[in-house]
């Protein structure tokens, strides 16, 4: 008998349950993966915005915390957490009324 436990991990897009390695270390599903990157490609915004937004999704350091519309953020540095939307973000940036790459990862996971 097999008492070996398989990791298993929810996508942070659909919260389906992750059972693949891969999948479990990206928090992320094929299919979403695929939608992510459809999204990333039709975004208009800046390529460096869009870069660190696509990192911060890769790396997990973005968590939905109320029913996939608000996540947690990480900060670049790693030291602080920002709680991030759509359309807001308590970053300094997002304070200041400016998009920044927290909201942009939101919109990309949150992407049809």
């Amino acid at each position: 008998m097999d008492t070996t436990q398989h990791p298993t991990a929810q996508c942070i897009r659909c919260g389906r349950v992750l059972r693949s390695a891969r999948a479990v270390a990206l928090g992320v599903g094929r299919t979403c993966k695929a939608k992510i990157a459809a999204a990333a490609k039709t975004t208009t915004a800046q390529p460096a915005q869009l870069a660190k937004a696509e990192e911060l999704v890769e790396l997990g350091g973005i968590i939905p915390i109320r029913g996939r519309r608000v996540f947690r953020s990480i900060s670049s540095d790693g030291t602080r957490t920002y709680l991030s939307a759509k359309g807001n973000c308590n970053c300094p940036a997002g304070l200041k009324s400016k998009d920044c790459y927290h909201t942009l990862a939101v919109r990309l996971i949150t992407a049809a």
